[in-house]
């Protein structure tokens, strides 16, 4: 009988203290994939690479970071083009001779997003990178207000 009900208990120890570990993955993965769907929406013509993801406090709060990737546009290579100003005329410019080759070069950006949780779940996202998604908190409580 002692056997038994030492057994119990252990086993109920062993799933209680478990369940809180793995809190910290559901909570990572549903971040990712929050911020996989706001990247999807909100920059859609950039591809998504997730680099890391960090948990802390038990998992109640999650940063999840990666790169913007998204092959550079002449628009893009001939404003970069007109930044760096050439040495002489009819000399090729580094940020010209990608696309004058074939060889279209890569834009990357970075990216990251802050999520917190609670009991009953995601409570905020937002962006922390690249600057044109992040907004300053004061504006972020501003959007959630109304």
């Amino acid at each position: 009988m002692k056997t038994r009900a030492l057994t119990i208990v252990s086993i109920v120890a062993a799933v209680a203290l478990s369940a809180g570990c793995t809190a910290v993955y559901r909570n990572s993965n549903a971040c990712e994939a929050k911020m996989r769907s706001a990247a999807s929406e909100e920059a859609s013509t950039e591809t998504l690479k997730i680099a890391h993801t960090g948990a802390g406090i038990d998992g109640t709060r999650v940063v999840v970071e990666g790169t913007f990737e998204h092959v550079m546009t002449a628009a893009e290579a001939a404003s970069e083009a007109k930044a760096a100003a050439p040495a002489a005329r009819g000399v090729r410019t580094p940020a010209s001779a990608p696309l004058a080759a074939g060889k279209p070069k890569k834009v990357v950006k970075a990216a990251a997003v802050e999520c917190t949780f609670d009991t009953t779940g995601l409570t905020s996202f937002h962006w922390l990178a690249p600057i044109t998604l992040a907004k300053p908190a004061s504006e972020a409580a501003g959007e959630s207000a109304e």
